[in-house]
């Protein structure tokens, strides 16, 4: 069955548990109608249907990109992407990155425990319900419909990973497992070791691989190689690298999935080859609004709404871009070619055009107006004490924005949102090659993504004869393949980059002036009030103070 509109059907019709403020603040008998939710298959897809939210609300559409309610975008705490269109740091992305002490365990942007949590309550209410009703089903139902639910169990428990875990500390999640595993007299809960921890995240994800089925005609509905495409995912973060490879050779080997020629067009709709698994919208429905956050400000839509412009690539994200040949640009010596315009587009990597626009860049039909006192844009010099607007980078978004939404006020926004995807995986594999030492593989691997991209069998793709080199590449390539993903930090982050990338820095954008004669004039802008931080501490997030408060035994992560 499609996942429609009956999400929140499904919540009210089975009364389920609310999302508490605190893991342990939680009656573990608040249920209402249980057997009424297990007596027969449809009502379990309903309950089942409940948790699919999760994706949508921690993918990049979603109020959780970052993990808490407050912030979205996570690449906007990279250097490939300013997030909040003012000089003056305001926007949560920007704040995180350049005031000391904005993140803190009272002031979480990352909150990914108390959020997943509430979710890991509900999960295991339903693994209980469905153990307490096995007989009203099938083995195959009862297997599929137990796996749907552990798979969201391991996505819960990765992003918490993801966001928490600590390896120096040797900290990772409390295990709640059952739906007794936490109760109001018993508020002592020691964090597990980071192994068992991804242990776990492992053994829900296998049983969901042994069951969920092979994609069908169900649109939207959990499939195997979903389940698998997580296990890479996963085990890629833990350093399991040979489960992590695993994974993807069942993806590639079972047939169904591989490059596209139009790189645009991935992120349509869910029907392309390159789609493993997403979340679906419908125009009325279930819809969002990054178009409307991330459309230019002369944006303007049928009743008059304009764009906001939260987000702007940086000038260092375009300067990515490769040569159209494969060749790394160099903004030093090609210093003409650095500002991109309508001119000088088609000497760069295809990607730039389908993920980037500019001034000059056609869009709905109208050509955008990037220039000061442009409608598009309305900067203001660094310093200013006036909200500049938009952008302060000179570039907005194209990837995932939906050229054929004229009313996103009215509307609202439904192009979907696209969980896993075979470049992701590919990628994936071709790190887990280099650091098993197989840099042939590894090369080869990320020529073939690079190949279909560019459209050409002689693209350069420069070499990896060491680790180091390899991760340079790789990273490189996913930080251009899988932009405004959310996928940059934390990919920084992990391999240990995160302090020299973004440490320091002071990223910038291009502002362009336009002459009497209609000639515009590049000139080079600021796009931070300060400089970044990242202090060690960065690399593991706290644990909120309000958890700990009700749960002593949760060790705090060093730094915090």
């Amino acid at each position: 069955m499609k996942l429609k509109h009956i999400y929140t059907a499904a919540f009210v019709a089975l009364s389920l548990s609310a999302v508490s403020c605190s893991v342990l603040d939680i009656d573990p008998n608040n249920k209402y109608g249980i057997d009424y939710g297990f007596k027969n298959r449809e009502n379990v897809e309903l309950y089942l249907n409940s948790f699919y939210p999760m994706t949508a609300n921690f993918g990049q559409f979603g109020s959780n990109a970052l993990g808490g309610s407050n912030s979205s975008m996570s690449d906007g705490l990279t250097d490939i992407l300013k997030y909040g269109a003012i000089v003056s740091g305001a926007g949560d992305c920007n704040l995180i990155m350049t005031v000391d002490g904005q993140q803190s365990i009272n002031n979480n942007y990352f909150d990914a425990w108390t959020t997943c949590y509430g979710w890991i309550r509900r999960i295991n209410e339903f693994l209980d319900g469905l153990e307490s009703h096995k007989s009203n089903f099938s083995e195959s139902d009862y297997g599929r419909f137990r796996a749907e639910a552990l798979y969201y169990r391991a996505y819960a428990y990765f992003l918490i990973m993801r966001s928490h875990a600590s390896v120096k500390d040797d900290l990772g999640v409390i295990l709640n497992l059952d739906i007794n595993s936490f109760d109001a007299d018993n508020r002592v809960h020691r964090r597990a070791s980071v192994s068992d921890s991804y242990d776990c995240i492992e053994t829900d994800l296998d049983y969901a691989i042994a069951h969920l089925p092979e994609p069908a005609n169900a649109a939207g509905r959990l499939n195997c190689h979903a389940a698998n495409a997580l296990k890479a995912r996963a085990m890629l973060y833990a350093g399991r690298y040979d489960k992590a490879q695993a994974a993807v050779e069942a993806i590639v080997n079972s047939g169904f999935y591989g490059y596209i020629d139009d790189y645009s067009a991935i992120f349509r709709d869910l029907k392309n080859r390159e789609v493993i698994w997403g979340y679906g919208y419908e125009a009325g429905t279930l819809t969002h609004s990054f178009d409307r956050q991330y459309s230019q400000p002369g944006d303007i839509c049928e009743n008059d709404g304009k764009g906001a412009g939260y987000a702007g690539p940086t000038q260092e994200f375009v300067d990515m871009y490769d040569y159209a040949d494969g060749r790394p640009f160099n903004a030093s010596p090609d210093a003409a070619n650095r500002y991109v315009t309508n001119d000088n587009a088609g000497k760069r990597d295809p990607r730039l055009a389908a993920s980037v626009m500019w001034n000059g860049s056609v869009w709905k039909g109208r050509a955008l107006e990037c220039f000061e006192g442009g409608i598009d844009q309305k900067y203001m010099p660094y310093g200013s004490t006036n909200n500049p607007g938009n952008t302060v980078t000179g570039y907005y978004i194209r990837k995932m924005m939906d050229e054929n939404n004229t009313d996103f006020f009215v509307n609202g926004s439904y192009q979907p949102w696209i969980e896993f995807r075979y470049a992701e995986m590919m990628l994936i594999y071709a790190e887990c090659r280099a650091r098993d030492n197989d840099f042939t593989a590894a090369f080869s691997t990320v020529e073939d993504l690079r190949r279909r991209r560019f459209g050409r069998d002689d693209v350069y793709t420069q070499p990896m004869n060491d680790l180091e080199s390899a991760l340079d590449v790789i990273l490189k390539e996913r930080a251009v393949e899988l932009c405004f993903e959310g996928h940059r930090f934390w990919d920084l982050r992990r391999t240990g980059r995160a302090a020299k990338v973004l440490g320091g820095k002071k990223y910038t954008g291009v502002l362009w002036k336009k002459g009497g004669d209609g000639t515009f004039t590049p000139t080079s802008v600021s796009c931070d009030m300060g400089e970044r931080k990242y202090p060690e501490r960065f690399d593991r997030f706290p644990i909120p103070q309000s958890e700990r408060s009700n749960n002593p035994e949760a060790a705090q992560n060093s730094g915090w």
